[in-house]
């Protein structure tokens, strides 16, 4: 079940002690943030999926090549991360309106960071190749291996699988809920909500641990990378308990402690 919602309007707060940007963030309404966000994740469902109807998709598919020259393709893999953005998406276009906006500037800039680092690393060589195809070559070299095991090949796939069907249960649970930052819209407790308090951050790190664990290059700047990745959202959920705790009081603060987390 979820919490009774008040839909009244979010509370208003005095604009005058904040920085210029946070004012504009303040001043500009929800439904403008709804819009924001379905153009962008739109925008990037287009250029994702592409690969269904302008290009030939098995080419995005990841694949096992076996030393007798037969192919073990994968296409669950990229038809589950693009239905995340589709979940997304929807859930800004449903998405009601926060009982408080977020008014710390810093809160608001690491959130939004956090939230799109994964994307940086996969679209370098893409960014890279506006400039040097040569970059683009490099900077794919450096991100993925020419060869990989099937070992790594199988752990991988199988990470990034069920950290994505996860994060779709997750996402498919929050929808009106949905926000990048931490807001308190309404308090979910049903569906994986039940057992942990942030399963779409639980789905990410299982599976960008097979992203970056076993199908990236082994090396020590993409451990790096998941092992930071994995901090901030750990730090990112401890922002989001605190709001929700504010939000809903007793009823927040005692879903939270019957529920798991790691912080």
């Amino acid at each position: 079940m979820t919490s009774e919602l008040l839909e009244t309007a979010p509370v208003k707060l005095a604009p005058e002690r904040h920085a210029w940007p946070m004012r504009l963030w303040l001043a500009t309404p929800d439904w403008a943030f709804r819009v924001l966000g379905v153009a962008f994740f739109c925008s990037y469902l287009i250029y994702r999926t592409q690969k269904y109807w302008r290009y030939d998709f098995w080419q995005f598919v990841p694949y096992y090549k076996f030393s007798d020259g037969r192919m073990m393709l994968m296409p669950w893999v990229p038809v589950l991360v693009d239905l995340t953005f589709v979940l997304i998406a929807l859930g800004f276009c449903l998405r009601l309106r926060p009982l408080r906006r977020a008014d710390d500037g810093w809160m608001v800039g690491f959130t939004l960071f956090v939230a799109f680092a994964p994307l940086i690393p996969v679209e370098l060589p893409t960014l890279a190749g506006l400039f040097s195809s040569q970059w683009q070559v490099a900077c794919n070299k450096f991100l993925w291996p020419e060869s990989i095991s099937f070992t790594r090949v199988m752990l991988g796939s199988a990470l990034v699988t069920l950290g994505n069907l996860i994060d779709l249960w997750g996402y498919t649970v929050l929808t009106r809920s949905f926000g990048i930052v931490p807001e308190a819209r309404e308090l979910k407790t049903t569906g994986p909500y039940r057992f942990v308090r942030h399963p779409v951050y639980l789905g990410q790190f299982i599976a960008q641990g097979g992203v970056w664990l076993f199908l990236a290059q082994l090396h020590i700047v993409w451990i790096a990378f998941y092992v930071i990745f994995v901090g901030l959202q750990l730090y990112r959920s401890k922002l989001e308990d605190r709001v929700l705790a504010d939000a809903f009081g007793d009823e927040g603060r005692q879903w939270q402690e019957r529920t798991f987390w790691f912080v």
